[in-house]
């Protein structure tokens, strides 16, 4: 009888584990979706922002984009 009680309570905890896992695996993946959104979003800010020194490919342009992103990499530390 005991040995029933401890296979099932096993049983009960490795599938505890595994929902838990998912849950992880599911919050990551969406973390991951609203970084990735975040980032575009912000490449196209600033797309915007330094079309207005330039073309794209333009010194200008370029030179305002190394900016932001050197501005952001900064920030970050």
């Amino acid at each position: 009888m005991w040995k029933g009680a401890k296979v099932a309570a096993a049983l009960f905890l490795l599938a505890a584990c595994a929902a838990d896992e998912e849950q992880r695996k599911a919050q990551r993946e969406e973390f991951a979706k609203a970084a990735a959104e975040a980032e575009a979003q912000i490449a196209q800010q600033d797309d915007a922002r330094c079309l207005s020194y330039g073309k794209p490919r333009s010194a200008a342009y370029i030179d305002c984009r190394s900016s932001l992103k050197n501005d952001r990499a900064d920030m970050k530390k």
